[in-house]
């Protein structure tokens, strides 16, 4: 994948997390709901799926390489959008100190889930690339 390519893959992928986060957020915070244990566990739970499924997804179409450097980039973008969602549209805080706070914590949430799904993924394109010899 070429430069422009994969830059345009992370902010699309950062963009699209964010704004997931930031609406979860919205509809949480105009609930009225106490529990904020539940709330914010899944939460987390939104996020991981998507990254896995959308890595999984990325893995099985670009293969392990390509689809790596997207996500690593991805997970440093977007743990900061996440943390500029969330100071945004739930806590009324700094923005410039939700990203210092929360951002290495919010990256590794993302990397994690999509390392997994982009291995995965890799296994099945490598598998779905081999060609099938007559017995």
């Amino acid at each position: 994948m070429s430069l422009p390519r994969t830059l345009a893959g992370v902010l699309v992928r950062s963009a699209v997390l964010a704004l997931v986060v930031a609406a979860y957020g919205a509809v949480i915070d105009r609930s009225g709901s106490t529990d904020a244990l539940g709330a914010g566990l899944l939460a987390f739970l939104l996020v991981v799926v998507v990254a896995f499924g959308w890595a999984f997804v990325d893995g099985l179409r670009h293969g392990l390489v390509p689809a790596l450097v997207t996500w690593v980039l991805t997970a440093a973008l977007g743990g900061m959008a996440i943390c500029v969602a969330l100071a945004v549209t739930v806590a009324d805080e700094n923005v410039g100190s939700a990203i210092a706070d929360s951002a290495v914590f919010f990256a590794v949430l993302l990397v994690v889930p999509a390392l997994v799904g982009l291995g995965l993924g890799a296994v099945v394109h490598r598998v779905r690339g081999r060609e099938v010899t007559p017995a």
